[in-house]
């Protein structure tokens, strides 16, 4: 049970959550309403999976996706997919993992005819030829209608997000996996407050990769923010306990999803 003080993070009802990407790590819980009004995807964080990415694309010819990720390149998948040829003669791989890595190979080699565009920079405020920040990510775009901001950036979403609030005018959809709650809770919290001015939370589901904290929350949470001016008409705090049946789904398939389930307010007990 997660206390009081944390109910600044029950999110507030949306009746169209859908789930786009896989039915693990790479999936998410947004508003259909997003899929129907934004065409344009910014995605920073990419790794081997980018399966919300792909069905962002499919659902409008028109959609496309920008992704920033300095950490994958061609190198990246060839050295997946040496290692469990590697294994294989000490017999610590098979070739169903192979297979699986040539697969991801091949599906990065397609993204160049695609409507996926993958640049190999680091979202970063570091004035850097090397990366890219928030406005600058956006400018390159030239998209004139409203974006979806997609962000798993192992920690520097802090950083980034401190300046989210600048852009409402232009994010209308806002999905993030915070990360290393156990040491920047606090800053967690002010900053997730800052973004409630401008930003309300429809949804949350914790990674169950990392682990909990003594005070129930997940050390990594995946929060899906929806714009005020655009989409908030009078909606309610959720009553549901998450995660949500067919909608969230495991981060790692052999361990314990993680429940979320705030403390009631004296108004809920009346």
């Amino acid at each position: 049970m997660i206390k009081r003080s944390f109910n600044y993070l029950i999110p507030y009802d949306e009746n169209d959550l859908i789930r786009v990407g896989n039915k693990s790590d790479g999936g998410y819980v947004i508003s259909k309403k997003s899929l129907e009004k934004d065409h344009f995807l910014l995605s920073f964080g990419m790794s081997n999976d980018w399966s919300f990415e792909e069905e962002f694309i499919k659902f409008d010819l028109n959609n496309f996706v920008n992704i920033y990720d300095h950490t994958v390149d061609l190198n990246f998948f060839l050295l997946r997919l040496y290692k469990p040829i590697k294994r294989l003669f000490y017999f610590k791989s098979s070739f169903k993992n192979i297979a699986n890595k040539t697969n991801e190979l091949f599906k990065y080699l397609r993204l160049k005819n695609s409507k996926i565009t993958h640049y190999k920079k680091k979202i970063s405020n570091d004035k850097s030829l090397l990366s890219k920040n928030l406005s600058e990510s956006i400018l390159d775009a030239n998209y004139p209608g409203k974006i979806m901001l997609k962000m798993d950036i192992e920690g520097d979403e802090f950083n980034i997000l401190k300046d989210i609030n600048l852009h409402s005018e232009k994010i209308h959809t806002l999905i993030v996996e915070f990360h290393d709650l156990d040491i920047k809770l606090i800053e967690f919290e002010i900053l997730i407050k800052e973004i409630q001015k401008k930003y309300y939370i429809i949804h949350i589901h914790g990674n169950n990769i990392t682990g909990v904290l003594e005070n129930g929350l997940p050390k990594t949470l995946e929060v899906t923010f929806l714009n005020r001016n655009d989409f908030f008409k009078d909606n309610e705090q959720s009553k549901f306990n998450f995660p949500i049946e067919k909608l969230d789904f495991l981060n790692h398939p052999y361990m314990e999803d993680i429940k979320i389930n705030f403390e009631k307010t004296i108004e809920n007990d009346i």
